[in-house]
């Protein structure tokens, strides 16, 4: 029997950053993966600005960027009646090279300290694998598929099979990460069902009835013709979505009524210039597969010492890219406090804090979805009724891009996580197009070019950061109490008057997610109650040993003080 800190269920994009964020923290996993390496599927193709923040920090930018379309390519969105038809309306979107020059010159707070990239799934992945393998703390086991577990108050025992040798596999750990996908078997094991999380019906089906949609992976050079309407990232209309992948001649093509493709086409190509009605040149399809989106979410995201992650809690239709995007989010906060856990300095409520964080994120992003879906619904709907073209573009060119939202992306707040202090204050304005600077306790906090050209986040520990604008000693009390509780907390003075001014306090303590956990102007009165509080240990939190504990909720007992 093998024996290790994590088991991490599925290597997709989640379990590989779940790993990878395990690893940062020094804190060794097995990685397994029933199938045999990355996917050939493109999926998601947007990775938006606070994700490639968190592959900044675990040093993965840079490989990702190269494997990605390169950095002068805008994301521009076209909406038309069809290839054959007219043009509607243009969402202008700026490639990476101008949000990089964006960065510099608005250097006010508002911008990420990375811009978003486009990239596919089966892009991404090899570049995540690759970084996994060489990691001599995550142990990858592909071929290795899932069969069962039992965990009681010390661990988990998993069994795999050994799809390569034949042979059963089992593995002792004390906590396992299952992020396996919308299928999970890891959920199914641990019996946690899903619900539609309350999203609403929309103009174009319930939570659970959303049409089935078919989609074909293509190669093709022929540009003149894919862009008759002009240059375009993504190509919306009525029946049919087109996009762009790699800027190298890989697209792929969505069918959006069912009619369409019932039954399934046996020439993919031929169907393809049939709908597009324009004799298009493709060289070769890859990949094609049928699916059904639906809108889910899990009533909870821990059994005991099995949490989940990714689609295994969360599913909502691919608009606006928050499917993996919430994922890795969910990976990063998982991951830190596992490690926290695992080395000995996490207390016994941080893990229950995990879903009381992510769950609230998970919900809002889902309605994020359904909110840009329900534009296609009623583009559709309008199509249908007649509508001229003048009367589609009105309305869509009143529609913001998809993947324009950042607010959604970076002003997400743990406002009712345990972990975190509150000060008292009033919750900052949010604007979903817009990221709001503050320090906000649980908010991300904002990202400065310093005087020297580094990004402030890079001087942040890869645990906990205590920044003080100040340097006058305030900082030596709370310094000194998570010295004494074990909390690892780099301490970072940056006496630059900008950063003062946009992080609103003299001291503000940052957690290895580059979340406030709480901030002031001079120590706290009880510094020791405030590392407990950020480490997971205050007084009246659950014990670890009870394996069946799970909510969605803050416990009663260390609810935020005023």
């Amino acid at each position: 029997m093998d024996n290790v800190p994590v088991v991490v269920v599925g290597a997709g994009p989640v379990g590989m950053m779940a790993a990878l964020e395990l690893a940062h923290h020094g804190v060794a996993c097995l990685l397994a993966e029933q199938n045999a390496g990355p996917t050939v599927h493109p999926k998601m193709e947007f990775t938006n600005p606070r994700t490639m923040e968190h592959h900044a920090r675990l040093g993965l930018a840079d490989d990702i960027r190269r494997a990605g379309v390169p950095p002068e390519f805008a994301f521009d969105v076209i909406w038309s009646t069809g290839l054959d038809g007219e043009r509607l309306a243009v969402w202008r979107q700026p490639s990476v090279e101008d949000r990089w020059r964006r960065i510099r010159e608005r250097n006010d707070g508002t911008q990420p300290s990375q811009p978003y990239q486009r990239i596919s799934q089966a892009d991404l992945e090899p570049v995540l694998l690759e970084h996994c393998r060489r990691n001599p703390l995550i142990d990858v086991r592909l071929r290795w598929r899932f069969e069962s577990l039992t965990q009681d108050e010390d661990g988990v025992t998993s069994t795999f099979q050994d799809l390569a040798g034949g042979t059963a596999r089992t593995v002792r750990s004390r906590y396992l990460a299952g992020c396996d996908g919308a299928s999970s078997a890891v959920r199914r094991a641990v019996g946690i069902p899903l619900t539609g999380g309350g999203i609403a019906d929309g103009e174009g089906g319930g939570v659970r009835d959303l049409p089935a949609a078919y989609s074909v992976t293509f190669r093709s050079t022929d540009t003149e013709r894919l862009f008759g309407h002009g240059y375009f990232w993504h190509y919306f209309t009525s029946r049919y979505v087109i996009i762009s992948l790699d800027e190298a001649g890989t697209w792929s093509f969505h069918a959006m009524r069912q009619s369409d493709f019932d039954p399934p086409p046996e020439d993919p190509a031929a169907w393809i210039r049939s709908l597009l009605n324009v004799d298009v040149s493709i060289d070769e399809v890859t990949v094609s597969s049928l699916w059904r989106p639906q809108y889910l979410i899990a009533d909870r995201y821990r059994s005991g010492r099995v949490l989940l992650a990714g689609d295994a809690v969360h599913q909502m239709f691919p608009s606006g890219s928050h499917g993996m995007n919430t994922g890795a989010g969910d990976a990063v906060d998982l991951g830190w406090k596992l490690a926290a856990v695992v080395r000995g300095f996490g207390g016994p409520g941080l893990l229950d804090s995990y879903e009381a964080e992510r769950r609230p994120v998970g919900l809002r992003n889902m309605a994020m979805s359904r909110r840009h879906l329900d534009v296609h619904f009623h583009h559709m709907r309008l199509r249908d009724e007649g509508a001229t073209a003048a009367e589609l573009g009105d309305f869509l060119g009143d529609q913001p891009g998809e993947n324009t939202y950042e607010g959604v992306y970076l002003d997400y707040r743990y406002a009712r996580s345990p972990i975190v202090w509150d000060d008292g204050t009033d919750e900052p304005d949010a604007d979903p197009l817009r990221y709001t600077p503050s320090t906000w306790p649980g908010a991300r906090p904002p990202s400065l070019l310093l005087a020297d050209g580094t990004q402030l986040f890079d001087h942040f520990g890869p645990d906990f950061t205590l920044l003080d604008t100040v340097g006058d000693g305030e900082a030596d009390a709370l310094l000194a109490a998570a010295d004494e509780r074990g909390l690892p907390v780099r301490h970072v003075t940056v006496k630059e008057g900008p950063v003062r001014e946009l992080w609103e306090r003299d001291l503000v303590l940052i957690r290895p997610d580059q979340h406030v956990a709480w901030r002031g102007d001079r120590a706290p009165a009880d510094p020791a109650a405030v590392v407990d509080r950020v480490r997971g240990a205050a007084e009246g939190h659950s014990d670890m040993q009870h394996p069946q504990r799970s909510t969605a909720e803050p416990h009663s007992t260390f609810r935020r003080r005023p």
